[in-house]
């Protein structure tokens, strides 16, 4: 059975994002959206999932490049002098290996106060990931994976993905060395989750270019996608930039808006015979299996 996913990243960061979010959902292929829960639009964004529940909602953990559900003062050693965290996921990494227990214990923190900011507002996550893939930290997934089944996410990304050769030359050593580390951590943490009875996809899209899930790059993955389950994560926004997202260089956030909404993959998607599903409704399955079972 070929199962697909299509998620949509930084949902409630930004207006143009969650005119993205909506239009790919009503008039295109998303099935699920990850929530910044801190963002500027994160309300907006509640209040749409809310009024569009065949959208699958997760928490898009915020640990890097943005703004905190608890007071920044409260989780130092992992935001600086200044309440800012850290740049990337280098930077990440670096703080939350020097600084110990008690940066183990601010992460813990925020992440559970990110979860609570979501209960809170009625919704349950379906699934759970993060921006610039923080949670595949070995220190921070040990913590993610418990967070997630006490409260009863069932759906976290480890994200693996095919090799893919790139463009031009020129590309393919900065390429070939991402893909080696994210199917390193990619494999430790699809091992660690679902040895604690998390579920994850087979094959999880995006990772190696982000921002470039344009019409032809997705219809090429489309047209070789093996049996299971597989996720393809998008950065939609209705407009061509977000100048005032960091990291966001060469980013497509119109076309990969445009890919979602494109006749053709529904096409090839059919030809294929691949199930179009969101992480609400593969988690509604399993109970439903489970206790017919019974």
């Amino acid at each position: 059975m070929l199962q697909l996913v299509v998620n949509a990243d930084d949902f409630g960061f930004d207006p143009a994002i969650n005119a993205a979010v909506a239009q790919a959902h009503e008039g295109g292929i998303l099935t699920s959206a990850s929530l910044m829960v801190a963002g500027p639009c994160a309300e907006a964004a509640v209040a749409y999932a809310k009024a569009h529940p065949t959208l699958s909602v997760g928490l898009h953990l915020t640990l890097v490049e943005g703004t905190t559900v608890l007071p920044p003062s409260q989780l130092r050693p992992l935001t600086d002098a200044r309440g800012a965290l850290p740049s990337g996921f280098a930077a990440f990494g670096v703080r939350l290996t020097a600084g110990g227990r008690p940066a183990a214990r601010a992460l813990e923190a925020e992440a559970r106060a990110q979860i609570h900011w979501l209960l809170d507002r009625g919704l349950q996550p379906t699934h759970l990931d993060s921006h610039m893939h923080t949670h595949l930290h070995p220190r921070a997934l040990e913590i993610v994976a418990r967070l997630a089944v006490e409260y009863g996410i069932p759906f976290v990304r480890a994200p693996l993905e095919q090799w893919s050769p790139p463009e031009t030359c020129w590309q393919a050593p900065a390429l070939l060395a991402r893909w080696l580390i994210f199917q390193a951590l990619g494999r430790r943490a699809r091992r660690i989750l679902r040895q604690r009875g998390l579920r994850t996809a087979d094959l999880a899209i995006g990772v190696l270019t982000p921002g470039r899930m344009t019409e032809a790059f997705v219809a090429g993955r489309l047209a070789c996608l093996p049996a299971g389950l597989t996720e393809i994560f998008f950065h939609p926004a209705a407009v061509a930039d977000l100048p005032h997202m960091c990291g966001r260089a060469g980013y497509q956030h119109l076309a990969e808006l445009q890919a979602l909404r494109s006749p053709h993959l529904r096409r090839v998607m059919a030809e294929r015979g691949i199930q179009l599903v969101g992480f609400r409704e593969l988690a509604d399955n399993a109970v439903r299996a489970v206790n017919n079972a019974g």
